[in-house]
């Protein structure tokens, strides 16, 4: 069958081949303790519910990708500096976390809970011609949490991830296979995941490196 609606994705520094195994679709993307709950309860009379029957949590599932880390991820935060280290340390030189300013946002919010917003930035891009919705894992029980977006990829455009970290937060852990974030595509259509080798080289494309600002271009109309 031929997919005009395809999810393409490319990666610049993890090999996709070694990259495709942490982005699942469905069952794949399940949580791990799903295969624990029983799909009935013995001896139990009358209508037995939890997660397996619930409509809303499997066609949360059978409707997104999860992106699993692809590393074993270590941030420490002291004086309001960040540490990190990803796997062993070789792709820990590779620029894979930024810092958001407080002028960029926290500044203007009246909250005490959070310090810093960081960036992860692993080099992986998204092409497709629907928005796509990023979310937090929330059904992992992770103990961290993904800030939720919207993305316009029509053009290839780098996916990138948003850690908050709370005040008095000293250190984070995230192990190799665990679910970052969950994509959800705005699309009614079938949809075919295809992992390119090319790589992206963002100066191919009218964006930040010849504008100032290119959120015209960006931006989605208003759906309501």
């Amino acid at each position: 069958m031929f997919f005009k609606n395809k999810i393409e994705i490319y990666s610049n520094r993890i090999p996709v081949s070694f990259l495709k195994d942490f982005i699942c679709t469905y069952p794949k993307n399940l949580p791990s303790y799903f295969k624990n709950i029983p799909k009935t309860y013995p001896f139990k009379v009358g209508r037995n519910f939890n997660i397996r029957t619930c409509s809303g949590f499997l066609n949360f599932f059978k409707r997104s990708i999860v992106l699993k880390s692809p590393f074993d991820i270590s941030l420490e935060i002291k004086d309001k500096q960040i540490f990190c280290e990803f796997g062993s340390g070789s792709y820990s030189n590779e620029n894979n976390l930024g810092v958001h300013n407080s002028e960029q946002f926290l500044k203007y919010v009246d909250q005490n809970k959070y310090e810093i917003i960081t960036k992860f930035i692993f080099g992986v891009f998204i092409k497709c011609k629907f928005p796509v919705l990023v979310t937090n894992p929330w059904w992992s029980m992770n103990d961290f949490e993904i800030i939720p977006g919207i993305l316009n990829c029509k053009k290839p455009t780098e996916l990138n991830l948003f850690l908050p970290i709370k005040k008095n937060q000293s250190r984070i852990t995230i192990k190799q296979g665990t679910p970052l974030c969950m994509l959800h595509f705005e699309c009614e259509k079938d949809l075919k995941l295809v992992f390119k080798q090319e790589k992206i080289n963002p100066k191919n494309y009218n964006g930040l490196e010849y504008l100032k600002t290119n959120l015209k271009n960006m931006v989605l109309k208003n759906k309501i």
